[in-house]
């Protein structure tokens, strides 16, 4: 009798891990597996743990189809139900996933709190890894890239600490995503290569394939066009089979960008009607923005300014919810267009609502500043069980602090590894090159203020080039004003800072000023100078 009760034990754990692997991802139809997955989540028992799971993997799935929708009703369903901490943690995070992909960044954020409060609840060092790994996204997505890099930072060192490749590749992707915005594009690849090689470890080839595209990006934005067309081309066949629409579309509208820059107008329509194609295979009732923004950059190749006008103003109507830097290349799209076209009076008026956004956009800033300190407050705040409240005064404390160190180690090793090339040279510290930086930050602070009509805090924030810190309840930027004066000048300037925040100027600050010639030589200059001693 013991014997055949061992025996059936055996077979209902072989046949649960069966049902747990029907619904994982085969790499070669998303389609397929999703009605695989439905059925299966039908034969098992309702509120039972199989049929959570599964229906987790269903909720990936749909997302990985762009079907998001459907993944929120999944969710939601869930949640109705009486859920265990960790089982509440998932499907939370998971609504926090969803919420990314929609670009409803300050959601999301809400949702990773709210995981990140469970995972320190039940003090699983592998969930707040992944809670500061969810975190650091939407920061980053909000631009907030120093609070997004320790966080990354924190989450790398304990994926590390477990011997946890899968988390490792994932943290390691994010890392270049912010090493890309931050236009460290050589760290950005040594970062994507780490995360593809560790995919592949793992067996994800979807994944890897993702970090593909992610680096061809990378590459795009070097100018790099054949490197980056060749990574596309090696991926998108693997992408296609698998169902992966959301990627596919993203590769197709990457290859239509490079055509542009190339200015092969034939090979960039024939990417972007390939693009849109597959967009309808995802059930989103999103606008996609970014293809929107590259078809305006066609029409504008042809000469069409009144089409790719109206694909401008049909993506910035739609820009509720959307990504505030897209956004704005929308408005400068906008702007050059109608000047090409003599519309100068709708040029103003666009200008007008440029500066509008500009001003909405700030107040989103402060609007997250407010929900960061809503959060520390409910971490802070006494709990009904006690015990709950140690874990997350204790691990907040311990997050911020290992974040600060990490963060302090990260950057005295790039330090160290660019003293050679760049800020560190002897020469950088000569006294006319020194007055040159200083010339090159105040003349872009001149122009920057009296053409937008906005401060140094705003130029500091939007330019995502300096840090700003509030001090008794005031923003301020005091590494920025130390680049103002050549006495308070950092014996070490950052170069790269000063030129980035020069060229920020130039591009956003589109009405004509007597002293924007001046900057342009003096930028020109001060690169020459850079060039000559690297």
């Amino acid at each position: 009798m013991l014997r055949f009760l061992l025996i059936t034990f055996l077979l209902l754990m072989c046949l649960s891990s069966v049902q747990a692997k029907v619904c994982q991802k085969s790499e070669n139809n998303i389609t397929g597996d999703i009605l695989t997955c439905k059925r299966v989540i039908q034969t098992l028992p309702k509120h039972s743990d199989d049929a959570f799971e599964a229906t987790l993997e269903l909720v990936i799935l749909y997302r990985q189809a762009g079907d998001i929708k459907l993944a929120d009703q999944a969710l939601n369903a869930l949640l109705k139900q009486d859920l265990s901490t960790l089982n509440k943690y998932k499907t939370t995070r998971q609504k926090g996933i969803n919420a990314y992909h929609q670009r409803e960044y300050i959601q999301s954020l809400s949702y990773f709190h709210d995981a990140q409060l469970l995972a320190l609840k039940l003090a699983d060092t592998s969930l707040i890894g992944k809670s500061a790994n969810d975190l650091a996204n939407g920061y980053q997505a909000l631009g907030d890239l120093d609070t997004a890099l320790m966080l990354l930072l924190e989450s790398y060192q304990i994926a590390k600490q477990l011997n946890d490749i899968h988390r490792q590749a994932i943290t390691l992707n994010n890392l270049g995503n912010v090493s890309r915005d931050i236009d460290q594009l050589d760290d950005a690849i040594l970062s994507f290569r780490q995360a593809h090689l560790l995919h592949q470890q793992t067996g994800n080839i979807s994944k890897a394939n993702h970090t593909i595209i992610s680096l061809a990006e990378v590459f795009f934005k070097k100018r790099q066009f054949d490197k980056a067309v060749s990574l596309i081309h090696d991926t998108l066949e693997p992408l296609k089979q698998s169902g992966s629409h959301a990627q596919v579309s993203r590769a197709y509208l990457l290859l239509a960008e490079i055509a542009i820059a190339q200015n092969n107008i034939q090979q960039a329509a024939q990417w972007l009607t390939a693009q849109s194609h597959t967009r309808q295979l995802i059930q989103t009732n999103h606008v996609d923005q970014r293809a929107l923004l590259v078809g305006a950059k066609l029409k504008q190749l042809e000469g069409d300014h009144n089409t790719a006008q109206s694909l401008l103003k049909q993506g910035l109507n739609a820009h509720s919810q959307q990504n505030s830097q897209l956004t704005e290349l929308f408005y400068i799209a906008l702007i050059q267009s109608q000047l090409k076209a003599n519309q100068f009076q709708d040029a103003t008026a666009t200008l007008q609502n440029y500066n509008s956004m500009l001003k909405n956009s700030r107040l989103q800033n402060e609007s997250l500043y407010q929900f960061r300190l809503q959060r520390a407050n409910i971490l802070m705040s006494p709990k009904q069980e006690s015990n709950i409240g140690l874990y997350v005064t204790v691990f907040s404390t311990i997050a911020f602090l290992l974040g600060v160190l990490i963060s302090g180690i990260y950057f005295k090793k790039r330090r160290q590894r660019l003293s050679e090339a760049n800020d560190s040279n002897t020469q950088l510290n000569q006294p006319n090159v020194r007055l040159l930086m200083v010339e090159v930050m105040t003349l872009a602070l001149t122009i920057w203020e009296q053409t937008s009509g906005k401060t140094r805090i705003e130029l500091a924030e939007q330019s995502k080039t300096w840090k700003v810190n509030i001090d008794d309840g005031r923003l301020r930027v005091r590494t920025f004003e130390r680049y103002l004066n050549i006495k308070t000048l950092p014996k070490k300037p950052r170069w790269r800072n000063i030129v980035a925040t020069a060229n920020y100027v130039l591009q956003h600050c589109l009405v004509e000023h007597p002293l924007r010639e001046k900057l342009q030589q003096k930028v020109h200059q001060l690169e020459s100078v850079v060039l000559n001693i690297g």
